[in-house]
């Protein structure tokens, strides 16, 4: 068993928390092993190698591939630091705002389902928050063709929508 093995169980354990600078430190450690390249994301290629190299059978690229789509929010194909830890915990990096949760759980309690179009008019609406009709349609086209809306892609629609006005604001 590896030095970080175990605060890295004890953390994926944990669900309901903050992370401390110290596990957050932990895992830039680990996060900075398997990125080979120091490019600031670990690409299939640098994840394919990790997992070779881990006990068991090595899987494929492909199921490599797959499983960097699954947790790939921002959707470039790759592993940035934020879905590392999303991957290793199970639960998004950063937390979501808990007002977003509040008002997700309105239509959908698990956080695990999705909504549909006229629900996620609703949150924004509760949230003080517009969209244009064409936000809307690409983000529901986008998911999962049955023209509805995981939390997951809530959250990133979120989080990408607040980092454009901080940039637009100058981080006011």
């Amino acid at each position: 068993m590896s030095p970080t093995t175990k605060p890295l169980d004890k953390m994926k354990y944990s669900m309901a928390r903050h992370l401390s600078p110290e596990e957050i430190q932990v895992f830039k450690d680990l996060f900075d092993s398997y990125d080979a390249d120091k490019g600031g994301n670990i690409s299939v290629e640098e994840f394919t190698k990790v997992m070779s190299q881990s006990p068991g059978k090595a899987p494929t690229k492909e199921e490599v591939a797959q499983i960097i789509k699954e947790v790939d929010l921002d959707g470039d194909g790759q592993i940035n630091f934020d879905e590392f830890i999303t991957m290793m915990t199970g639960q998004p990096y950063p937390p979501p705002d808990e007002e977003w949760v509040k008002a997700w759980k309105q239509f959908e309690p698990s956080l695990n389902g999705s909504i549909t179009q006229s629900q996620f008019r609703q949150i924004m609406a509760d949230l003080g928050e517009s969209v244009t009709d064409a936000e809307v349609d690409k983000l529901i086209n986008n998911v999962d063709g049955e023209g509805k809306l995981s939390f997951k892609a809530f959250v990133h629609f979120l989080k990408s929508r607040n980092l454009e006005n901080d940039i637009l604001n100058g981080y006011a």
